[in-house]
């Protein structure tokens, strides 16, 4: 039977494609681009996604945008830390509304509760724009790796550096 090996062999393929996504460590990357549809905004520097693995195959993540770190939302050290997180996640959420396509690429495992890491995407009119540089263009995340120490946003909000809209 033809359509009963094709299912096996396609079980097969999705079921070594989980298991090496799962085998995965940091420094390899699956570089894309995935076409992804935005569930929902957590914070300034994580979205939830639905992205397109193959036609038809779909996988729920959630996605720490690389290369920035935005105020926290939860265990803030000051109001000024939560109300920044707030103006951070508020922008994304107009950039990024929920059922928006997105291009995710250069995916990395993250350790931090099973996520993973990655460039976001969104089209606008005639190209692609990164979330990344469109937050730190409006001073609402800075620069971050993770080598980095903790980003001291009270400290960063007492010199001027949280501009909340």
């Amino acid at each position: 039977m033809p359509g009963r090996e094709l299912v096996l062999a396609l079980c097969a393929v999705v079921f070594c494609g989980t298991a090496v996504a799962q085998v995965a460590g940091p420094g390899i990357r699956f570089p894309g681009p995935y076409t992804a549809t935005v569930i929902r905004v957590i914070d300034g520097d994580t979205l939830e996604v639905r992205v397109e693995l193959w036609p038809g195959l779909l996988a729920d993540y959630s996605i720490r945008v690389r290369g920035i770190d935005a105020p926290e939302l939860r265990r803030v050290d000051c109001e000024e830390e939560r109300l920044w997180g707030e103006a951070a996640r508020n922008q994304v959420r107009r950039l990024y509304p929920e059922g928006m396509q997105i291009r995710v690429e250069n995916v990395d495992k993250d350790p931090f509760f099973g996520r993973v890491v990655a460039d976001v995407r969104r089209f606008r009119s005639d190209r692609w724009l990164f979330l990344k540089d469109e937050l730190l263009e409006r001073n609402l995340a800075v620069a971050w790796t993770p080598q980095m120490a903790d980003v001291p946003w009270c400290l960063l909000a007492a010199d001027g550096g949280a501009r909340v809209e």
